[in-house]
């Protein structure tokens, strides 16, 4: 029982702290939208204030200034350390080859002294029977020539070895070069992301300039108000009966919500419009215009980043 007790206090907590949140965000969120987007217009990024977001008078090749001269020179010498990192590998796998052809040379010539010796018996492991003068000798050449076939195969190994280090430390430069190439289209990317953010910010402010009193509108038609009771009556549904419910009525007397609405108004507010709150009422009037907003952000952005797309500089 402790323990049911407890967790019941522990979600009524988290559900109270939830709703302050999600109401409290759902009133001044329209206010903070509006901060936000003045931010971005007096002080924008560096990208938006560079590039602008006039559509018209970028294209595909308005991004190369992100590309220096010395970054074209950095290009220049890249492309320099890549051939000569290929002539190398070259010049060493040539003399490698050298040593090897050295070496297969002097195996064939211990193949021919070996088979100079005549027949000669071997043992059941394939090596040569010590037992006759000629098998010693036998036996002391061909030990001589798995030796050197140990070099040559240590030496095949050096060559491959080369040419990974030779590819990997290649494409590390190769990876350079492209991010000094891709500069544009970063820059591009960053600036497209901000130009569609921004508009569609503001489209979203007008979008709630417009959309509230038509929302407002609606509601008044719903319920036979007048469009100032359908306000009063949104701000009773969406805040001042749910702080009611949760907190208390004194919240709007000398609590946190006496900073945004008078006890004298919630207490009409809630005499006025008695038994007009509801959980559906409540998602309905306080959820509507939020989430139209957001969808109406959402498809501005994507259609603004679209358009963006046109002027996408070439990536590599």
């Amino acid at each position: 029982m402790p323990q049911l007790a407890f967790a019941a206090t522990v979600i009524a907590i988290i559900s109270f702290v939830g709703y302050l949140l999600i109401a409290g965000a759902i009133i001044i969120w329209p206010i903070f939208n509006i901060l936000a987007y003045l931010k971005v217009l007096m002080f924008p990024r560096p990208i938006r204030k560079k590039y602008g977001t006039d559509l018209s008078k970028l294209n595909k090749d308005s991004f190369e200034i992100e590309v220096s001269k010395k970054d074209e020179d950095n290009i220049k010498k890249y492309k320099t350390s890549i051939i000569s990192l290929k002539n190398k590998l070259k010049t060493d796998v040539e003399s490698i080859k050298k040593s090897i052809s050295v070496l297969n040379a002097k195996v064939s010539n211990i193949s021919s002294e070996i088979s100079a010796l005549g027949s000669l018996k071997k043992n059941n492991d394939g090596s040569f029977s010590q037992r006759s003068k000629a098998g010693k000798e036998a036996h002391a050449l061909d030990s001589k020539r798995q030796d050197i076939k140990g070099d040559i195969y240590l030496q095949e190994n050096n060559i491959e070895d080369l040419k990974f280090n030779n590819k990997n430390q290649i494409e590390e430069i190769e990876i350079i070069i492209k991010n000094i190439k891709n500069k544009p289209w970063i820059a591009w990317s960053e600036w497209s992301s901000r130009y569609a953010r921004y508009l569609s910010n503001k489209n979203s402010i007008i979008f709630m300039l417009v959309g509230f009193p038509i929302f407002f509108a609606i509601l008044g038609l719903l319920n036979s108000y007048s469009f100032l009771q359908a306000f009063h009556l949104y701000v009773y549904i969406s805040y001042i009966q749910p702080i009611a419910d949760i907190i208390g009525i004194q919240s709007f007397q000398n609590g946190f919500s006496s900073n945004f609405i008078s006890y004298e108004y919630a207490t009409k507010s809630i005499a006025n419009h008695d038994g007009a709150f509801s959980f559906w009422s409540w998602i309905f009037y306080t959820l509507t215009m939020p989430v139209m907003t957001v969808i109406y952000f959402s498809s501005s952005y994507n259609a603004y980043k679209t358009k963006a797309g046109k002027i996408e500089p070439t990536i590599y």
